[in-house]
């Protein structure tokens, strides 16, 4: 009876991680159709798309940011001349809101960092007690192996979701490096607003700020910077020779050829 609700309790654990793997049907869709990237062709469809929500994206941070006052009143946005510093506006907006998405993201990260850990440790901690309580009622070997082999599994299952979406690095260390990246940008667009003209480049600027804190890029920056490094040169150990002890001694070394005998003359 125990090891039928041992069995049972981790059978729900191990259907419980593995359904929060899953994608749904229309995730699953669309990383089958783009698994081997755009399509060349640029069907004229998929153009008139990403156009229209780039467009859409604009004009809700012109409007909800109060860079055009007449949408509160429900009227078509007129873009902002090329040139005009309303652009430059767009792009802080769109900078704070991609900045609190990553702040998002990255706090999902740490707690999930959390969240394996302690899986492992009550699951290592319910397959020690287990063990204990079979060893204490019955002689049997078979018992306490199939205790070993499903909660090794589920250990084994509950690394493997959750290692899926972590980094190597610890999420804190992922984090800071993120934001100094993400810094770094603004402050390069900040100092020169020239490079912001039209809605297209400010919409670039957004799109390059958000790509910062896209998981493929950080781990792309993460493995560049391991690939980088060099590794620590040695500290060579000073050599010892007679000229260096005269000077610590202050005596004069002899100018006697090494292999002649000093004279007692």
């Amino acid at each position: 009876m125990f090891m039928r609700q041992i069995r049972g309790a981790v059978g729900i654990a191990l259907v419980g991680g593995v359904l929060a793997g899953c994608a749904n049907s229309d995730e699953l869709k669309s990383r089958i159709t783009g698994r081997w990237g755009p399509d060349p062709a640029l069907p004229s469809s998929d153009v008139s798309n990403v156009i229209q929500n780039q467009n859409r994206v604009l004009y809700y941070i012109l409007c909800y940011s109060g860079s055009v006052p007449s949408c509160a009143d429900g009227v078509n946005v007129t873009p902002p001349a090329p040139g005009s510093p309303v652009w430059y506006d767009v792009v802080e907006w769109g900078f704070n809101v991609g900045r609190q998405d990553c702040e998002v993201y990255l706090g999902n990260l740490f707690r999930m960092n959390r969240e394996k850990g302690r899986n492992d440790n009550i699951l290592a901690a319910m397959s020690t007690a287990a063990a204990l309580i079979v060893t204490g009622t019955t002689s049997a070997q078979k018992p306490l192996s199939i205790l070993a082999a499903a909660f090794g599994l589920s250990i084994a299952v509950n690394d493997a979701i959750f290692e899926s979406y972590l980094f190597s690095q610890a999420p804190g260390l992922v984090a800071k490096k993120v934001k100094d990246l993400q810094d770094t940008y603004r402050d390069a667009i900040a100092k020169d607003h020239s490079q912001i003209v039209t809605g297209a480049d400010a919409y670039n600027a957004i799109q390059n700020y958000y790509h910062i804190c896209l998981p493929h890029a950080i781990e792309g920056v993460l493995l560049e910077k391991i690939a980088d490094s060099n590794p620590a040169t040695p500290v060579t150990p000073p050599t010892t020779t007679t000229q260096s002890k005269t000077k610590k001694t202050g005596v004069t070394a002899p100018t006697r050829p090494l292999n002649k005998p000093p004279s007692l003359m």
